[in-house]
């Protein structure tokens, strides 16, 4: 009995210190978030108000909820129901950082004051955005995921696998520290093209291993595109025999263009997929790409294309 009671004195001091540790980093990054935000309502004139943030040290991770923008004017522009970054660190590249944003909408009001232009249907859609970098410090190679959701419309999702990063993640901390020191005094000029130099220099040093690309219909999809094609005069019927047409002509192999036929006809899904050759550069894969553009059949052979349309 005696050594249970220890065993929970043990656990309970434990939940106390972890409650502590995440109430103290809690109001530590509420400051450091009230301070970016009111940069950025400086530089913008819009308000950033919200109902809860709060931040654990287990997962390293910070929640904001119930996000309001207004305009200087304080009329609604859009609302956030959820952002929450996980496995952010300012000395380091993390193994695993993600950034997650859930229903960002446009107010309704703010969306009357768009362009006749504007698509009634993407403006007045709710979003999640989520993006996520998966890093290895050791082998260099690095895994990238964007995936933003246009509610009940269409997603889409890409990845990228690339290796030889490590020059870019030193980079991007790099320049990620520089600005912290800097604080609210702007970069030079000359700052500034340095940054920029130095991300370039590091970029052309990556090697892209794999690629893919999905775009999903959410159940409106069609409807979009049939609104989008109107504008220019043109129905979907139309759109597909122009494609047709196009695709006679067009420099690709059989298979992808029965797939993007596929895909006009049916506006199911469309997916893009590709594995390139190790040790090349991105410059190296895009030289080898055009000396191949009248050869769709090497070309498929060479960045492994897989082309999937229905």
């Amino acid at each position: 009995m005696k050594k249970l009671v220890i065993a929970a004195a043990i656990i309970a001091a434990g939940v106390g210190g972890v409650s502590y540790a995440n109430y103290v980093a809690t109001q530590e990054v509420r400051a450091e978030v009230d301070k970016q935000l009111a940069l950025v309502s400086e530089q913008t004139g819009a308000s950033f108000n919200y109902a809860e943030l709060s931040a654990s040290v287990i997962s390293n991770s910070v929640a904001i909820s119930n996000i309001e923008v207004t305009s200087p004017e304080g009329e609604n522009i859009a609302t956030v129901e959820h952002v929450e970054v996980t496995g952010y660190e300012t000395d380091k590249i993390s193994p695993h950082t993600a950034f997650t944003l859930k229903n960002f909408q446009f107010d309704k009001s703010f969306v009357a004051t768009l362009p006749a232009d504007t698509n009634a249907q993407l403006a007045s859609a709710s979003y999640d955005l989520h993006s996520s970098l998966d890093y290895d410090e050791q082998s260099g190679n690095s895994d990238i995921v964007v995936k933003l959701h246009a509610n009940d419309i269409a997603s889409i999702d890409m990845n990228m696998g690339l290796a030889n990063s490590k020059a870019l993640m030193d980079a991007s901390l790099e320049i990620s520290k520089a600005q912290q020191t800097a604080g609210d005094t702007p970069l030079t000029y000359e700052q500034e093209l340095q940054q920029q130099t130095l991300i370039m220099q590091a970029m052309s040093k990556l090697e892209p291993r794999t690629m893919s690309v999905m775009l999903d219909n959410q159940g409106e999809l069609s409807t979009l595109l049939e609104s989008e094609l109107a504008k220019q005069g043109m129905t979907l019927e139309q759109m597909q025999m122009m494609l047709a047409q196009q695709l006679q002509q067009a420099p690709v192999t059989e298979e992808i263009a029965q797939a993007l036929t596929d895909f006009a006809k049916g506006l199911n899904s469309l997916s893009v997929s590709a594995k390139l050759p190790e040790g090349k550069t991105m410059m190296e894969v895009n030289q080898q790409l055009m000396m191949l553009a009248g050869q769709p059949e090497e070309l498929v052979k060479f960045i492994n294309l897989e082309v999937k349309g229905k």
